[in-house]
């Protein structure tokens, strides 16, 4: 059993993001200052979220934590997909980013494989000023291995709490979504579900960003937030290749970013 813990904190300080970081084993982070696409010193740090293990095992019970500052931003990355192994697996993640902060994670996919039993709880607390690119992806299980639709569950939680612009204190519950897949998956691959199709993925592009590049047909969705308190984009998409879909979400949502002293 592993108890692995990540934990990156920001702050702003003139033209230069300082960041503190913590891991646990099997988590590590990787990555610094001036590993952004220019790798200059203004470039938000680029940290790279490894597992040395090649998955996560069962009986992982893992914490992430990332706490973006005013003003900052941060860039989490992943060096490959991610397989989920047999056995129960908890992970817990918390993102917390203050006024004109910015984060972009877009993981590579998750794999489960036959067995595997996944629970995940993904809490986002964001001031509406914030900007954040984060994104889920998820498959039918090992393809190459035969094992589609064989893990045991598949349960995901998420929450996204939007600070209140009447008082700083209190926070709107602004998303709330819940995935819970159980063995047998028949029904998964019914028509009226995912059909043929043997991935699926959500990239949640929550502020002030630009309208998004996205057809309108049978494999893409769009949701666009009403709210002029938290604006965003919700873009959702199904396929066969999950690498494919992580690419299209990688240029989506990794814009050049340009943050004023």
């Amino acid at each position: 059993m592993n108890f692995g813990s990540a934990t990156l904190k920001t702050t702003r300080q003139g033209d230069y993001t300082r960041v503190w970081e913590y891991s646990q084993a099997p988590l590590q982070w990787l990555g610094g200052l001036g590993l952004g696409p220019r790798g200059s010193p203004g470039d938000p740090p680029v940290y790279y979220l490894r597992n040395p293990n090649g998955g996560l095992l069962g009986g992982d019970q893992h914490q992430i934590h990332l706490e973006i500052g005013a003003a900052s931003a941060l860039e989490i990355r992943t060096q490959g997909a991610t397989r989920l192994h047999p056995g129960l697996i908890e992970q817990q993640v918390s993102i917390d980013l203050a006024p004109e902060s910015e984060l972009i994670w877009i993981p590579h996919p998750l794999i489960p494989g036959a067995g595997a039993d996944f629970r995940q709880q993904v809490q986002i607390h964001l001031a509406p000023s914030a900007r954040l690119a984060y994104a889920e992806i998820w498959t039918a299980g090992r393809l190459a291995m035969g094992e589609c639709w064989q893990f045991e569950r598949l349960h995901n939680y998420l929450q996204v709490w939007v600070t209140s612009l009447a008082s700083p204190q209190d926070k709107i519950l602004w998303l709330q979504e819940q995935m819970d897949l159980r063995f047998p998956h028949e029904q998964i691959a019914s028509g009226s579900v995912l059909g043929s199709y043997t991935c699926w993925g959500s990239l949640y592009l929550l502020g002030d960003w630009p309208e998004p590049d996205w057809p309108s047909d049978s494999e893409h969705w769009l949701v666009k937030s009403p709210d002029p308190v938290c604006q965003g984009w919700i873009l959702r998409q199904v396929g066969q290749r999950a690498e494919t879909l992580w690419q299209t979400f990688q240029r989506l949502g990794s814009p050049p970013v340009h943050l004023s002293p």
